[in-house]
This record gives C-alpha cells, structure tokens and sequence, in this order.
C-alpha cells in the first residue's frame, strides 16, 4: 500500500488517485474510511491537503462526508445515470435513419424502467471516416468524472481507446455494435445477404451486381462474402466487375457513382441488384432512371431496409428489413442485465425480413409472399428463413 505522495503542487490529487484505487478495489458502500488526522499522518500531508483530497472523492460519489461522524465509502449508483452515446450527428439528414433512431429508442426504453438517462450527442459528420477524436466532449468528461453507471454506445471504433478502458477499470457495463464490446447486439449481415440473393436466384435473374458500403483495409467485407458464397452455392458465378462498394454510404452521390460503374462495365449487364444499405439506395435509383433502365423488367432490385424510415421508391423494389426498434429493446435488455449482475449472452443477433413488393417481379416470374424470406435453396429453414420482426420480449423491468 502506498503511504507518501510526490510533493508538488497536487498533493490533494494524487491523494484522492490513491483512495481512489483502494475504494474501487472494496467498493463496498458503508465502509468507513480512517480519520482524516489518521490519512494526514500515512501520507506525511496536512489535515486541508487531505480534506480536499477527499472532497474530489465527495464530487465523484465515491465517498460520502457525514458531519461528525466521518468519511464513508459512497452508494457507487448514487447520483450516476446511464449513458447512451450517439457520436453520428443525428441533426444531419444525411446520418442513416439508424443511428438516428435507435439511440433514442435505447433512452425511451430504459427511462421506462426508472432509469436516469442521458443522451450524448456527438456531432461526427455521416461521411468523415477519418481517425479523430471522440466529438462528445460531454460523454469524456462524464467518464473522467465517473458520472456513469451504463452504457450503451453507437461509435466508431476508433474512439473506443479514449473511453472504453477507463469504464471497464470503473466497472461500468457497457454494450454496442461491434465485436470491440464485451458484449454487443448487431444486425445479421449474413442473413440479409442469403434473403436478397435467394430472392434473386428464384427469379430466375443470375447476373447479380452487389453494392455495399467500405470496410476498413484491415477487415473482409462479410457482404462480399456471403454474397460470392450464396452464389457459388447456387452454381453461378459471380462477376467482380459487378460488385462496388462505396467509401461511406452517407458521401455526395454514394450509390449514383457506384452504380454507373456497375452498368458501364461491358456490354453484358447484370439482371439482379442487391444493395446492402439503405443510404445507397437513394443513388442507385437516380442513377437507374438516368440510364433508362426498365425496373424489374431489365433489372430486378432488393435493398437493404430499416423499418420506419419511410424509404420510397418510383419503381417496385423488394426489401430486405431490419427493425430499429427491435435493436434498440435488445440493447437496453442487455445493458440491464449486465447491471442487475444476470447471466447475459455476449452477443445478440437481430434477424432480417424479406418484404416483396407487390409488382417487383417482372410478369410470369410468380406470385410473391411477403415476409417469408427463404434462402437460396428455397426450404425456408430456422437458418435462412426471415422471421419477420423480433419476437416481442417481456417488459423490461427496473434495476
């Protein structure tokens, strides 16, 4: 145990990280610290130095200072709320309709379990994939400050350095989209890739193009994977020149540019089109008009679809769909969990839907079923089959 501090002008701060230290490690609420003449004596300080030491443990709600009585260890939940992060700018019409939805359903349902909430809204640009700092400055300095008791986090993974390693030394659960977290709730992208490829093939349509937004250099594209195995599995192959990926589908003329490339490359064109995000879609229709291509005659389109975000279309279109809302209940279900100390699995999947558009598919190519959804061999089994909407969990109850 660590008795003396350097003497600088700080004394009180490095008194109150000591502290700080040993609380955390027996974070027990009740637990009655030494006199301050007796913290005065170990760390060869005097009595103010280790007053205000104790007073920057006071503001934290790490300690509680009882007139007469002493210094006790703080209730670590006392005046901390739950945190949920939004770093895409949600005022931005261009943000997906995702990440401005989802972050404020994530508050609706946990304040309806009697929960202080708080959203911290970042104001990073739709299209800016540069490295850069977190820009909610708020949300850092509610970490620095140990104001949080969960979090749910809609970020880039590059700012997970600056903050996820101080809440996982204070013990604050923390859940979000990507494998970084400890635990994590995602969309499942394999699903939406067999649903709009079986679509496709059923269709009798074989010459499919894929458009899908960038991944980083370091990472595969799960999209293209699973689209040249869908394919494969098919007996068809896939043609390379026909699958463009955006930088960021949220850029100037994403899905425009994208889509032109695909048409121009050769004189063969392709029959099917899966676009595996909504913000491209947008693009990719401009561009289709333009060009004077006959929807579904020529080509037969499916785009990737978030429930709720109103996404028309001048042509008939079949939607691969994914609820908003149903991430966000599973969100807030397991960051409750995590807070209650409850056995909680580390990754939750929400499925996709398949919904055919009356009209999608050319004259003599069948009815459709709307919401069905099988994959590509058509059995529309547990694995492949689209379930629709997620099964309505219980009310969430309070921690």
């Amino acid at each position: 145990m660590e008795n003396t501090v350097t003497k600088h002008p700080n004394l009180s701060e490095q008194i109150a990280a000591i502290l700080r230290q040993e609380i955390l490690a027996d974070p027990e609420p009740g637990r009655r610290l030494p006199p301050i003449m007796e913290l005065a004596k170990r760390f060869k300080v005097s009595y103010e130095t280790v007053r205000s030491g104790l007073r920057l443990l006071s503001q934290e709600g790490l300690v509680e200072q009882r007139t007469g009585s002493g210094t006790y260890v703080g209730d670590p939940t006392r005046n901390r709320h739950v945190g949920v992060l939004a770093e895409w700018d949600i005022s931005d019409p261009r943000t997906s309709y995702f990440y401005r939805r989802t972050p404020q359903r994530v508050v609706r349902f946990l304040r309806a379990n009697g929960l202080p909430v708080r959203l911290y809204a970042g104001h990073l640009a739709p299209d800016d994939e540069s490295l850069r700092p977190l820009t909610c400055t708020d949300f850092l300095e509610a970490v620095e400050r140990r104001r949080l008791r969960g979090v749910v986090a809609f970020a880039p993974d590059d700012t997970m350095p600056q903050w996820l390693g101080a809440l996982q030394r204070q013990r604050v659960p923390v859940v979000g989209g990507t494998a970084g977290y400890a635990c994590q709730v995602r969309s499942d992208y394999a699903a939406q890739v067999r649903l709009g490829v079986g679509y496709l093939l059923r269709r009798g349509r074989h010459r499919l193009a894929l458009m899908e937004y960038h991944w980083p250099e370091d990472r595969r594209s799960k999209f293209v994977e699973n689209f040249q195995a869908a394919l494969t599995g098919a007996g068809v192959v896939a043609n390379e020149r026909w699958i463009r990926r955006a930088p960021t589908p949220c850029a100037p003329q994403a899905g425009w540019e994208e889509f032109r490339a695909i048409w121009a490359e050769g004189r063969e064109k392709p029959d099917g089109l899966l676009i595996c995000n909504d913000n491209l879609f947008p693009g990719a229709v401009m561009a289709i008009l333009q060009l004077g291509i006959r929807v579904p005659e020529d080509l037969l389109v499916v785009t990737h679809f978030n429930k709720g975000s109103g996404m028309i279309s001048p042509f008939p279109v079949a939607k691969v769909q994914m609820d908003p809302e149903a991430y966000a209940r599973a969100a807030a279900e397991m960051l409750l969990q995590l807070m209650r100390h409850e056995p909680v699995e580390k990754e939750r999947v929400i499925p996709y839907e398949l919904l055919e558009t009356p009209g999608a598919a050319a004259p003599g190519e069948g009815e459709t079923k709307q919401g069905h959804g099988e994959g590509v061999d058509g059995h529309g089994d547990a694995q492949t089959r689209g379930h629709g909407d997620a099964v309505p969990s219980p009310e969430l109850v309070g921690v």
